[in-house]
């Protein structure tokens, strides 16, 4: 820029001189005029600008500004008026008064900017400055006379060659110049004003080079610097008008962006919480209602605003309501649960709080109404009451409202509830300024967090179950909702943790799994505890060097005992037996109860090496058994029992069956050697199992040779009709006859010839459910299929399934894929992703075997299934066993508060079948409908 304003000016000064207008000259004037208004309306406008505009943010300059251009302007006025060409009556004195004028209003320009550059502040008020400045450039024009004849003293024309106006010209350049320079090092929030000043002042300063030569001066340098001066003044202008536009300008943006922040933690927060939020007038009509509100309501906003609470809510929970609302409204809070009847006649619980809504001045202007569907969480607390009569601690979980807390991005807590305070044991002053870790229980892994701050640093809302410890040291459990609010960059700048108290849950999910896995009577594990547990030392065999062995202890003539002394003296001798045998045992020994009197002891890590292995053991089962010979004292009966004792080694080869019958064979072989005695397995007895081999070689020619059959078993609803059948693998072998699924389908699967069978009978039970299409009973029946783990988890799964349905035509809404709980302890995501998909076509799915697995209710809630079936082992005893009555119920109450249908398998007596009817259950299978059988 500053190269394409001196080099006109070079042009016009060392150039040949140039008559532009030629025969125009006379024009020369009015253009002169035209372009002096032109500076003049700018200067006006400055101050213009400076006294209204700057009003909103006061500048120490304004004054400045509005002297010095008042004054600019006025002089500017009287040089254009005094220009040589003006009528006579405007310009008596001609070009030197002009000239005076016009070097009087850049020598008060100069001043200015080096006044408005030093930060100087004029005090006082604008118009007073104002007047100053009109005053003192009249001032100046009536001593115009005076002052030519004092400047002709001080400078004599021609010194040195140089005419006085052209020394002032080149006083004035540098001036310019070096207030241009000082300017434009400004910095802060007026550098965009010191910046335009600058470029203003160079421009001044290279244009006073065009009037060096008054005495004889060229049109081009007369326009040119006129020119300049034109161009300086707009900059200056520019400059003053952003200065006094954008900072406004600036503060409404980032107020709005402020704002807009503020507007999207309360919709994060509203939309997240789990509870419902209703805003009313003072006529307690509709004015706001949260996305959980509405769902409560049944209604959108749109349909319910305005209108009266009374006529939105039901008859019965408006009345029970109304008191608390009016209270509200004379400033009370209103805490009311109560109960209703849905359209359906389903009972449901609400939880209602109602506050004042206050505005600035404390005045209310309506009722805050928090709306909670607790009916889940009632049903939930009256099953657990029935199941572990633990009332107090369930009520506490039910009562339990939400717990918040709010961090900022680096998880620093800024915020908590009373809630969080209350649950935690610590005041707010020690909570607010510390993180989490005050909390930790020490339960989850660093990768448990690790995986939660990378979801919630992504920007996602994280969901999970929390232990937390409390300040006097006791644990807790929360299900817990994080929801990321993000910044302007679109990172997380806070987070809003809403917590749930789950505590009771987790006891109660704790009872259920100790009754599923443990033995009522002694305490110790059962059948089912010490397969998962073998299955996990064979998996430990293969990782590890360590060998470990199964103990398989029988009670010698136990029957006799139970005969002669009775069953509750019988049942006393196994519960000394289970304490003896934990005494016996090492701490990390597993001990459970088979049934009757027959005991298993899982040793683990007995040695690097088989024989120091086999010592250990021997050593630990003698000293069990010694123990076990000693005598009981039954009431008043003392009584000697013995045991005998069968160990067989675990390797990595052995599944959890043939261990159990590796121990067992050797339990028959020390009773066979006289009882009261200890036996390892001998491996010649492994001829006896060649049998097996056998079955492996067959089994991998079933398919090929038509030795599947597929039998189907009803299913029967209350009204004992036939609503669907399961269907049943069976292996019809040439020479044996059927073998047992529990023998050949553990073999199938460990020679992985699992997946053609499940294609197999897939392939089978769809062909016979696009066999019933055409008939109007059976096309409405079910056909359920097993699925086994190695299916499930096997990535072509979901296309499988779609093909054979594609292939054979049958109707996907007749076929149910029954899985197991054991199957959804691997890649739960995965697995819920399959189901989600075959859900699509129309497949369903059943829960079977439920209660003999560990099924957490956070993610058992997250499964698209439709049925539950009570395993046989639960029906079995429901007569005579409390425990199985319990787990049955609680089954139930379950299933209905998740909406899902349960079938009871293993019902073979009316008995059981009218003890399950009682209960509720829905539907039932077993040898009392019928055997599994194949269709004629």
């Amino acid at each position: 820029m500053g190269m394409l304003v001196v080099l006109p000016m070079l042009a016009v000064l060392y150039g040949p001189r140039v008559d532009l207008l030629g025969p125009h000259a006379g024009v020369l004037p009015v253009l002169h005029f035209a372009l002096e208004m032109f500076s003049v309306v700018v200067s006006l406008l400055v101050v213009i600008t400076a006294f209204q505009s700057l009003d909103t943010y006061p500048s120490p300059r304004t004054n400045s500004l509005i002297l010095v251009f008042t004054a600019v302007a006025t002089l500017d006025f009287l040089h254009a008026l005094s220009y040589s060409g003006m009528p006579p009556l405007l310009s008596p004195n001609g070009m030197p008064k002009a000239i005076f004028f016009w070097l009087s209003a850049r020598t008060v320009e100069l001043l200015g900017l080096v006044l408005l550059t030093s930060g100087l502040r004029l005090r006082g008020p604008r118009s007073a400055w104002l007047l100053l400045g009109i005053a003192a450039s009249l001032l100046v024009a009536m001593l115009e006379p005076q002052a030519r004849a004092l400047q002709s003293a001080l400078f004599v024309d021609g010194l040195g060659g140089m005419p006085l106006n052209a020394r002032l010209g080149i006083l004035l350049c540098l001036g310019y110049l070096l207030a241009a320079g000082w300017m434009a090092r400004a910095s802060g929030s007026d550098r965009p004003l010191f910046s335009a000043l600058a470029r203003a002042s160079f421009i001044l300063g290279i244009g006073e080079l065009a009037f060096i030569s008054w005495s004889s001066p060229t049109e081009a340098g007369v326009l040119l610097g006129h020119g300049y001066k034109v161009l300086a003044y707009v900059c200056i202008f520019r400059g003053i008008y952003l200065a006094s536009m954008r900072r406004p300008y600036q503060e409404m943006v980032a107020s709005r962006q402020r704002l807009a922040r503020k507007e999207a933690e309360y919709r994060s927060l509203v939309d997240n919480l789990p509870i419902g939020l209703v805003q009313l007038d003072t006529q307690l009509r509709l004015c706001f209602a949260s996305p959980a509100a509405e769902q409560s309501l049944g209604h959108p906003l749109a349909a319910l605003q305005g209108r009266h609470i009374a006529g939105i809510m039901p008859a019965e929970a408006a009345s029970k309501m109304m008191p608390g609302l009016l209270g509200a409204l004379q400033g009370e809070r209103m805490e009311l649960d109560y109960a209703l009847a849905s359209a359906t006649g389903e009972q449901l619980h609400h939880s209602v709080i109602a506050v004042p809504d206050r505005d600035g001045n404390e005045a209310t202007r309506g009722v805050l109404v928090i709306l909670q569907d607790t009916t889940e969480r009632t049903r939930v607390q009256q099953q657990l009451d029935l199941a572990t009569r633990e009332t107090s601690e369930l009520r506490a979980a039910l009562d339990a409202h939400a717990i918040v807390a709010m961090t900022d991005h680096r998880g620093i807590i800024t915020r908590v509830n009373d809630k969080f305070c209350q649950i935690s044991q610590y005041s707010r002053q020690e909570l607010i300024g510390s993180n989490h870790r005050i909390i930790n229980s020490g339960r989850h892994s660093k990768t448990f967090f690790k995986e939660m701050w990378a979801t919630i640093g992504r920007g996602r809302v994280w969901n999970g179950d929390v232990c937390n410890r409390a300040k006097d040291g006791s644990l807790y459990w929360v299900q817990t909702t994080i929801v990321p609010l993000l910044g302007d960059r679109g990172r997380p700048a806070q987070y809003i943790a809403i917590r749930a108290d789950i505590t009771q849950r987790k006891l109660a999910e704790k009872e259920a799994r100790r009754l599923a896995y443990h033995d009522a009577l002694t305490g110790l594990g059962n059948r089912r505890l010490m397969m998962e547990q073998l299955a996990l030392a064979a998996e430990r065999a293969q990782q590890m060097s360590g060998v470990g062995a199964l103990a398989m202890i029988d009670l010698d003539h136990f029957k006799e005992i139970n005969d002669t002394q009775g069953h509750p003296q019988g049942d006393s001798l196994l519960q000394q037996v289970a304490a003896r045998l934990k005494e016996a045992a090492r701490p990390d020994d597993v001990i459970v109860r088979l049934g009757g009197d027959e005991f298993c002891v899982l040793f683990h890590n007995l040695g690097a090496t088989s024989k120091e292995a086999i010592t250990r053991a021997a050593d630990i089962g003698e000293r069990m058994r010694n123990a076990l010979a000693q005598p009981y004292r039954l009431g008043s009966t003392v009584l000697n029992v013995t045991a005998s004792i069968g160990i067989s080694m675990i390797h990595s080869d052995h599944d959890a069956s043939e261990l159990m019958q590796r121990a067992d064979q050797a339990l028959y072989k020390a009773k066979e050697s006289g009882r009261n005695a200890l036996q390892f397995f001998d491996p010649r007895l492994q001829a006896e199992m060649a049998s097996r081999i056998g079955l492996l070689r067959d089994l991998r020619r079933a398919i090929e040779d038509d030795q599947l059959r597929l039998h189907y078993q009803p299913i029967v609803d209350v009204e004992m009709r036939v609503t669907g059948h399961e269907a049943l693998l069976r292996w019809q072998h040439p020479t044996l006859g059927m073998v047992p699924p529990d023998v050949f389908i553990p073999l199938a699967e460990q020679i992985n010839v699992i997946l053609p069978f499940g294609i197999w009978v897939l392939v089978n039970a769809c062909l016979q459910i696009k066999a019933w299409a055409d008939d109007p009973l059976r096309s409405q029946w079910s056909v359920s299929v097993n699925v086994s783990a190695r299916q499930l988890h096997d990535p072509e799964f979901v296309s499988s399934v779609e093909t054979v349905l594609d292939r054979t035509g049958a109707n996907p809404r007749c076929l149910r894929l029954e899985l197991t709980e054991s199957m959804l302890h691997t890649n739960l995501d995965a697995v819920i992703g399959k189901m989600q998909l075959l859900r699509e076509r129309g497949v369903r799915f059943s829960l079977d075997d439920f209660g003999t697995g560990y099924s957490s209710l956070s993610y058992l809630r997250q499964l698209p299934v439709e049925q539950l079936k009570i395993d046989r082992s639960f029906v079995r005893d429901i007569q005579n066993s409390t425990d199985d009555m319990a787990i049955v119920k609680m089954i139930l109450a379950l299933a209905t508060s998740m909406g899902v249908e349960v079938v009871a398998e293993g019902v073979e007596n009316e008995a059981q079948h009218a003890r399950l009817l009682s209960h509720g259950c829905q539907k039932f299978q077993g040898y009392l409908f019928g055997k599994p059988a194949e269709l004629r």
